[in-house]
């Protein structure tokens, strides 16, 4: 199955491609902040099932939802939403289900078992395939293992490692700090007007989509010079790490490993603001 995920709150993103990750492990599922981006997806026609949040700024999910159905007729609309006032007014886009915030993967698994338009392959029967929605965004291509590794510190100041030993530098400072945030996202992805909000502090206008498209650019370069090629996956205007190509601290201690709990002082990429309210933190401190 594909599924769609539009939701302009990044932690509200970010929770329902991680618990589809968990509860539908072989679906292939693509996320985003805005209904524009989602309409101008190239694979929309063959969405099965989109959940989608109903309060997406100037475009409603509800508008979307119904302009989703002129590609895909039988898309299987769920509206997340943390307000119920918008029930009546919902069934105009013929959705499959509804589902209020705070939901559990329970209620996920509900609506997945009860679609509206039945899948041709259902969540019991399908073989798992390796291709989790919780590892980053837009699963179509399928990211493999291999031992060389990117190695980075995040305890402290941030410092990704070459493989010889030596600190890399890289062609611009913002590419550093853009790598560092990546690997905070932990493999989900974020877009453009999150990189402005959270990395820049500033909202996303053309020029700083030119801005942060060159940092990017020169984010791969840096990469691919030192033989990484395939730690920053771009695809669907969307951007995240391939997590199982990154050796550091922060996943390690998240992992419950022992020697990289106690390296943990509570200093985390403390040259970065963003990451003084890291998820990633709260996670070890919960350990």
């Amino acid at each position: 199955m594909k599924i769609l995920v539009v939701d302009d709150e990044r932690p509200a993103r970010e929770r329902m491609v991680e618990t589809l990750g968990r509860i539908c492990p072989e679906c292939k599922v693509v996320a985003f902040d805005n209904a524009q981006d989602a309409l101008n997806y190239e694979g929309k026609s063959d969405i099965e099932i989109a959940f989608l949040d109903i309060e997406l700024g100037n475009y409603s999910g509800i508008e979307l939802a119904i302009e989703l159905k002129k590609y895909s007729p039988r898309c299987n609309i769920i509206f997340v939403t943390s307000f119920s006032e918008y029930g009546t007014e919902s069934f105009k886009a013929r959705p499959s289900g509804y589902v209020t915030k705070p939901y559990t993967d329970e209620e996920i698994k509900r609506e997945l078992d009860n679609l509206r338009y039945q899948i041709s392959e259902s969540l019991e029967s399908s073989e798992v395939s390796g291709k989790s929605g919780g590892s980053g965004g837009n699963e179509e291509t399928t990211l493999e293992k291999d031992e060389r590794r990117l190695r980075c510190a995040t305890f402290g100041n941030f410092i990704a490692y070459k493989e010889n030993g030596d600190i890399m530098t890289f062609s611009r400072t913002k590419s550093k700090e853009l790598l560092a945030y990546l690997i905070d996202c932990a493999g989900f992805p974020v877009t453009t007007r999150d990189i402005a909000k959270d990395v820049f502090e500033a909202e996303l206008d053309k020029q700083m989509s030119k801005n942060i498209s060159k940092i990017i650019i020169g984010l791969i370069s840096d990469l691919k010079d030192e033989g990484y090629d395939d730690i920053v996956i771009k695809q669907n205007r969307q951007i995240y790490v391939n997590r199982d190509k990154i050796d550091c601290d922060i996943y390690n201690a998240i992992n419950g490993d022992v020697s990289a709990l106690n390296s943990f002082h509570g200093e985390y990429m403390i040259e970065y603001s963003w990451a003084e309210i890291s998820g990633s933190v709260a996670k070890i401190r919960k350990i």
